[in-house]
């Protein structure tokens, strides 16, 4: 398959699942039958999902944005209907041999704006094609790891565009000084954001989302976090950021990615 129609088949069978609540699609040939889930709010498999839907009657979904990246597929969007309030997240699919294999999935709940009034989702929508994506994924990895995972804050405006950084994380403003502050207040009070391990990083041309797990204060957590590159900084920054249910029903949780 190319990447159209791999990106495709992705997003009309989740269009079709959770915008239009039609089961019928995990019965067609864009799911394999041993498709595994890997969601804490899903049991495993199509019925998994058709179980979720069905137990959901005002279920609908919009989504923002969409990128591929060989076999994987990532969505940003907006879910009513799965829990009292609309939950904010990311989808990523896998596709093999024409037909959806896997998903994974990080939400949480929607928030009101930030402090310089960006939401969860607005901002770009669009990749730009002029961005390799190589280089973003590198320049995103070579962030990440001296950053976060060596927890080196002060180094973030070595890898961002200092105060013209775009932050849509619900807890903090734009700007490089707020994020650094922000991380450096959460180590000194004992819960530093600790990532132990970075599954995937989906990109598209300036777009990456890197899929990641560690913890919060000790406590089992999901980072999943979509960084825009521009001429060769990062640029913004999107986010969701879960606890991992210790009574989750999947099978396959987000230690056996």
């Amino acid at each position: 398959m190319t990447a159209a129609e791999t990106l495709e088949l992705v997003v009309t069978a989740h269009q079709r699942l959770f915008g239009d609540r039609d089961t019928s699609v995990l019965d067609t040939d864009a799911f394999a039958p041993d498709f595994i889930e890997h969601s804490p709010l899903v049991a495993d498999g199509r019925t998994g999902l058709k179980q979720l839907v069905e137990e959901a009657p005002t279920l609908r979904y919009r989504l923002v944005r969409q990128f591929v990246d060989g076999d994987l597929v990532a969505l940003h969007g907006r879910y009513t209907g799965l829990d009292d309030e609309p939950l904010i997240g990311f989808d990523i699919y896998r596709v093999a041999d024409g037909a959806i294999v896997e998903h994974w999935d990080g939400l949480v709940p929607e928030a009101p704006p930030n402090a310089s009034g960006r939401t969860q989702l607005d901002g770009p929508v669009h990749t730009d094609r002029s961005v390799d994506t190589e280089t973003s994924r590198r320049q995103v990895a070579d962030f990440f790891q001296t950053v976060l995972i060596e927890q080196r804050y002060d180094e973030w405006a070595t890898f961002s565009n200092g105060e013209g950084f775009r932050q849509h994380s619900p807890d903090i403003a734009d700007g490089t000084e707020a994020v650094v502050e922000f991380l450096h207040q959460l180590k000194s009070e004992g819960t530093p954001l600790v990532y132990d391990r970075t599954h995937r990083r989906v990109a598209q041309n300036d777009f990456v989302l890197t899929q990641s797990e560690g913890s919060i204060g000790g406590v089992r957590h999901a980072f999943l976090e979509l960084w825009r590159v521009a001429d060769g900084k990062i640029v913004e920054l999107w986010d969701a950021i879960a606890e991992i249910p210790a009574d989750s029903e999947a099978v396959h949780p987000y230690g056996l990615f």
